[in-house]
C-alpha cells in the first residue's frame, strides 16, 4: 500500500512514531512524508499561507498526484499512531465510493488553540480528511486544484464525483472525542504528547514506547 503521512516541520517526531507504529505490523507498504517545504521547493506545491493550523492542512490533496494517479493510497495526519496494519482497509474498497473516510458527526471542538497554540477553525466535514483511503485510479485533482481551489471545496471533497464511503471510526479515534475500546489507530487531534500540557494524553505513553524505538533503532 501507499501511505502518505502528514509532515509537521517543528516535530518531525510525530511522522517518525506514525510511521513506526504502522511498520510494527507490516514492512511492505511504501511510506512516505508529505514536507510541505520539500514540495514547495519542486514547485508543485504554491498555495498561498492561509492561516492553516498545520503543515499538511492542503498538502493531502497532493495525493493521488503524489501517488501518479496509481492504485489506491492512504493518508493520514501525522498526530496518528496506528495500531493494526492499515493493509485492513482493503477489505471497504468499492465500485461505488473513490474516498473512503471515518464520517465524524458535527464535532464542537473543545478549545479554540490547538497544536503549538495555532488556531483551530471548525468548518463542515471537519476531521474527515484527517484519514482518507482514496482510489487514485479515479482522480483527476491535481497540483494547480489544490493550489487554487477554495478550502472547503477541498476539505468538502468538491473533487470527487462519487459519494463518499465510510469507515469505522475505529480507526480514526479522536482522543478527547470518542473513546473506543482497544481502537485501531489513535489520532491525537487537539495535541498530543510532544506538546508540554499534552503528556498525559491517553495513550502517551504507547507513544513515547514507539518513540523509543525509533530512537533506538537509529
Amino acid at each position: 500500500m501507499q501511505i502518505f503521512i502528514g509532515y509537521e516541520e517543528n516535530h518531525p517526531e510525530m511522522y517518525d512514531v506514525c510511521k513506526a507504529s504502522i511498520e510494527r505490523f507490516s514492512s511492505l507498504h511504501t511510506i512516505r512524508p508529505l514536507r510541505k517545504t520539500a514540495l514547495q521547493d519542486i514547485g508543485v506545491y504554491a498555495r498561498p499561507f492561509q492561516g492553516e493550523a498545520t503543515d499538511f492542512a492542503f498538502t493531502r490533496f497532493l495525493v493521488p498526484f503524489m501517488a501518479d494517479y496509481s492504485g489506491y493510497a492512504l493518508f493520514c495526519d501525522g498526530d496518528f499512531i496506528w495500531r493494526c496494519d492499515p493493509a485492513e482497509l482493503e477489505q471497504y474498497e468499492s465500485e461505488e465510493h473513490d474516498v473512503h473516510v471515518v464520517k465524524h458527526p458535527e464535532l464542537i471542538t473543545k478549545q479554540n488553540i490547538k497544536m503549538d497554540g495555532k488556531v483551530n477553525r471548525p468548518y463542515p466535514y471537519k476531521y474527515w480528511s484527517s484519514l482518507m483511503y482514496i482510489n487514485c485510479d479515479e482522480m483527476e485533482i491535481d497540483p494547480d486544484y489544490v493550489n487554487k481551489a477554495p478550502a472547503g471545496d477541498l476539505h468538502g471533497f468538491k473533487w470527487t464525483d462519487k459519494p463518499i464511503g465510510s469507515l469505522p471510526a475505529t480507526y480514526n479515534n479522536m482522543v478527547g472525542y470518542y473513546d473506543i475500546h482497544n481502537p485501531k489507530a489513535v489520532h491525537f487531534t487537539d495535541g498530543g504528547p510532544w506538546l508540554k500540557g499534552y503528556e498525559n494524553v491517553p495513550y502517551a505513553d504507547e507513544w513515547r514506547a514507539v518513540l523509543e524505538e525509533t530512537r533506538r533503532s537509529t
